[in-house]
């Protein structure tokens, strides 16, 4: 899946006001060690930092690396100097309140490529995959703006693998609605021919390709859109149509840290779709007559890994339910991603995309050799107050946690019980590390300055 290679890149409730994210209570409690405008300066050698580096790296030819990488070594030994300044006050690296503010929109976007308050439709060079792009009046490269991910719903009743054509699915459904005042919409075309719902048998030869190739039509073009135009990572919301709802669930179970909140505009009866890593994602529900034993039975599902998330609101109108339009946005202005939740479940759907907020699971049983109840399981809890995380594990051989001081107290050392079996360690911030992990995934959340390896421990022969 190549074209998956944008959105790693580039790129995967909390009831606020749309302008303030949200923090952390640990965050909430410290006070920042910089002042604003020596947040701002640092910030600002971030910014020119990462600039350079991004330049360096599409730089072609020797004379053109070298001059590159004169810039690139310029603006990493300023932001060197810098940071080594600010630390005297204190170590910035524990304190998140700084670190959100000097990282925050640290990635430059082009401002002349798109025109704002237009529609443009785009493709992904050599290939017949192509997307819509709306960017409202209001946009401006150098503010995040929420964004909504759309999925095209089918072109009939019945039909499963015929999709409404990018442009007039955005017309039926958001053109002339308040929310392009201040959203950036990003509608992906589905290829035609490839059904989006039906949960894939891995034991199958072929099932594997056909879910990459689902996942590569949504992810892949959205990684041009990350790129090219300043997208809030905290607040992108997934919205799916009339023969993708299950596919969404599926989705968003493999990148629930990407998004903040789902919106299913006819939802279908899910089967053989674990739901467990929804935990920390808000849900909403469009319900008519036709589908109300279905998102009755879903949204009692969903309570179960989300209590209080899940949304349902009654259609006054016909699919794909315009009507809706202000309720939906009004739900998404209440939404915003957190990167730190304390619990963590991993329920994977594939066995290649594992890893949610600060848990990253490594070696696991393979998905399609076991029955639904016993497939690889991770659940973690962090408890800040006592330093301490438990990890449940099932299926899974080792493990990886992404950790900050929102979470855990690093200045301390950490009590990490691992199916009930205590390991106790100290681990040394790095900056080096937390940064190349920020920039691999261009989100400026990505805040993790510690990474904590463990191996799951084996049952003994008596269990």
């Amino acid at each position: 899946m190549s074209l998956l290679a944008p959105l790693a890149l580039t790129s995967l409730a909390l009831f606020l006001p749309q302008d303030e994210p949200a923090q952390p209570p640990a965050a909430q409690d410290r006070p920042a060690l910089l002042t604003p405008p020596e947040q701002a300066t640092l910030r600002d050698r971030i910014v020119k930092y990462f600039e350079a580096d991004e330049a360096y790296a599409r730089a072609e030819g020797l004379k053109d690396r070298e001059k590159a990488n004169k810039s690139r070594e310029k603006a990493r030994e300023a932001l060197h100097k810098e940071w080594e300044a600010r630390m005297k006050k204190g170590n910035l690296l524990a304190s998140m309140v700084d670190l959100r503010a000097i990282y925050d929109n640290c990635f430059v976007v082009p401002k002349e490529k798109f025109t704002p308050g237009t529609m443009r439709k785009d493709r992904i060079k050599d290939s017949d995959l192509d997307y819509t792009l709306f960017l409202p009046k209001t946009y401006r490269a150098d503010k995040p703006m929420r964004t909504v991910l759309v999925l095209p719903g089918s072109t009939a009743a019945g039909q499963t693998s015929a999709w409404v054509e990018g442009d007039r699915y955005f017309e039926a459904v958001w053109d002339k609605t308040p929310l392009l005042a201040d959203s950036i919409v990003h509608v992906s075309h589905l290829p035609a021919g490839i059904e989006m719902d039906p949960v894939p048998d891995f034991s199958r030869d072929g099932q594997d390709a056909q879910e990459g190739k689902r996942i590569e039509a949504v992810f892949s073009t959205f990684g041009l859109s990350m790129a090219a135009v300043n997208i809030d990572r905290a607040r992108v919301f997934l919205d799916c149509g009339r023969g993708n709802c299950g596919f969404g669930l599926r989705f968003v179970s493999m990148f629930p840290d990407r998004f903040a909140g789902l919106v299913l505009r006819q939802p279908t009866a899910v089967e053989g779709v674990r739901l467990g890593s929804l935990g920390n994602v808000p849900v909403l529900m469009i319900k008519t007559a036709a589908t109300a034993a279905v998102v009755d039975a879903l949204k009692s599902k969903l309570e179960e890994q989300a209590p209080g998330r899940i949304t349902v609101i009654e259609a006054t109108d016909e699919y794909p339910h315009r009507a809706a339009a202000g309720d939906v946005a009004n739900w998404m202005a209440g939404q915003h991603r957190t990167m730190y939740p304390a619990h963590v479940v991993i329920e994977p759907n594939h066995d290649r995309f594992n890893k949610a907020y600060w848990v990253r699971v490594g070696r696991m049983d393979p998905l399609h050799t076991l029955p639904l109840d016993q497939k690889p399981r991770i659940e973690a809890t962090a408890d800040r107050a006592n330093n301490r995380i438990v990890i449940k594990a099932r299926g899974i051989e080792n493990f990886s946690l992404l950790l900050n001081d929102d979470l855990v107290d690093l200045d301390k050392e950490i009590t990490v019980v691992i199916n009930d079996k205590a390991i106790t360690e100290k681990r040394t911030r790095d900056q080096r590390g937390m940064q190349e992990r920020l920039l691999q995934r261009r989100d400026w959340d990505f805040l993790f300055p510690v990474v904590f390896d463990a191996m799951v421990p084996k049952q003994s022969s008596g269990k």
